[in-house]
């Protein structure tokens, strides 16, 4: 009888299966064997966090009285096998105390972490200090900071690309409705930066920005001329942020990406200006999330509406739409859906349907069927009257690509079963109802719904999504 030789499958190919078992079964395989093992590895310890928790506060959101974890994750990264697997580390500082022992365990599991590419810092309990900004390896990318910037300790930091800097806005701890951003007091105070310090030391080839908008003044031509992306946070909602916008729009040639978040003042809409080439020629992702605190407003002027329109009109490459407007009536929000059907690129949309209730079928229907194929990532905030939703689940359901959902009930959640939309639309991977996430694994016929826990979602950070499309999507919601 012929001896057959056993086929090994090289360990790329192996590297490819695992990679498509669901997140929440990848440690299932750990003991399988070691070439598995050390591909597990890989995805576990990719992107992790570390949670600084005393406060009673803390330990009630993460539902847990286990407060070593700094320690254990510290014992790992210092690990080769472990260290240089990891690209990412996310530190959640939501203790009641200075944590000296864990900034320095955390300090010094940095100097072990050679292929670290991104850092965040989120929160100030603690906040970022030298302690732990020194540590901080030289080939960083990307770093996040949601606290104080220990400026003279991170100076070193020469190759970030991707700089986000502090801003008060945050997400709620429960589920329920929020329609508005949630503002934080404690943080406005690190928001107050001297830009010109910070970006002397970055890469000369800063790819991606994070500022509130009274600091677009500060930000150097030849910053604006190598950018892609840019997020810009208005935090005071006056006129003095308004300095400076002009050049965004007529300067930042190689913008790819703009988000404009917060308070601006109505005025904000004047500097939107009609698509060209000369006018971010090369926009694929754009991202408008107006607050009106004062509540001067209680709708969209007609003026205001018509800028935001002439914007969008003819821009073929916006592939990642986000507009939310509350203060818009329906009548102004069939419109813009109106010219987002005309926007052959959409692949990824969230939207605010506005301040009117929603109640008439046929407003649902419209809704329904202005709903672009190509979507791969959808978001839709409601604010629901008791209207027949069926109509939206069907559509929904008929999206060939779809593999991300969030429904938004602005005053009351939506009386959408979680059951109903992964059956009706048979691609979704990720559905949010509110602020809650459920990753869906599919079994044959079976579904299996895994609910991410509070904590996870409101630090939630983009390793969390199965894509950057979908954190992208979610983020200031």
């Amino acid at each position: 009888m012929a001896y057959h030789q056993p086929v090994t499958l090289p360990p790329e190919i192996w590297n490819q299966i695992l990679s498509e078992i669901p997140r929440t079964q990848v440690s299932d395989f750990l003991g399988t064997c070691s070439l598995f093992h050390d591909i597990i590895v890989k995805f576990l310890f990719a992107s992790i966090k570390v949670y600084f928790i005393g406060s009673e506060t803390g330990l009630e959101m993460l539902n847990t009285s286990h407060v070593d974890w700094t320690e254990e994750i510290a014992m790992k990264l210092m690990k080769p096998r472990f260290a240089k697997v990891v690209k990412s580390i996310t530190v959640v500082a939501f203790a009641d105390g200075q944590c000296i022992f864990e900034k320095l365990t955390l300090a010094n599991a940095l100097l072990f972490t050679p292929n670290l590419h991104t850092f965040r810092w989120i929160g100030n309990g603690p906040a970022l200090d030298n302690l732990v900004g020194e540590c901080l390896p030289d080939n960083l990318k990307k770093l996040v900071v949601q606290s104080s910037l220990p400026l003279e300790s991170i100076q070193h930091l020469r190759n970030v690309t991707s700089l986000h800097l502090p801003m008060p806005f945050f997400f709620p701890d429960d589920e329920e409705a929020h329609d508005r951003l949630v503002y934080d007091y404690s943080i406005q105070e690190y928001t107050q930066l001297f830009l010109g310090d910070i970006l002397h030391f970055v890469s000369p080839n800063l790819q991606s920005l994070r500022i509130t908008a009274i600091q677009v003044r500060d930000v150097p031509i030849r910053i604006f001329n190598t950018l892609i992306d840019l997020e810009i946070l208005s935090t005071l909602g006056n006129q003095e942020e308004l300095v400076g916008l002009d050049i965004v729009f007529h300067h930042a040639s190689n913008l790819q990406s703009l988000t404009l978040v917060g308070l601006f003042v109505p005025e904000i809409f004047s500097f939107l200006p009609p698509h060209s080439l000369a006018s971010l020629p090369l926009l694929t992702s754009f991202r408008f999330s107006w607050e009106d605190l004062s509540l001067v407003l209680d709708t969209v002027g007609e003026s205001e509406f018509q800028a935001l329109c002439r914007f969008l009109h003819g821009r073929s490459l916006i592939r990642r739409l986000y507009l939310r407007l509350p203060m818009m009536r329906w009548m102004q929000t069939s419109r813009l859906l109106s010219v987002i059907r005309d926007l052959p690129g959409i692949e990824v949309l969230g939207l605010h349907t506005g301040r009117d209730i929603l109640v008439d079928a046929d407003i649902i229907e419209t809704l329904a069927r202005s709903l672009p194929m190509k979507l791969h990532a959808l978001h839709i905030a409601i604010n629901w009257g008791g209207g027949n939703l069926l109509p939206l689940v069907d559509a929904i359901g008929k999206l060939p690509h779809l593999t991300f959902l969030h429904l938004y009930g602005v005053v009351v959640r939506l009386p959408i079963l979680l059951e109903d939309l992964a059956h009706e639309a048979p691609g979704l991977k990720m559905i949010g109802l509110n602020r809650a996430l459920w990753d869906i694994v599919r079994v044959g016929s079976e579904i299996i719904k895994n609910k991410y826990p509070r904590w996870r979602i409101k630090f939630c950070v983009e390793e969390d999504f199965l894509c950057a499309d979908d954190a992208w999507l979610f983020k200031y919601n």
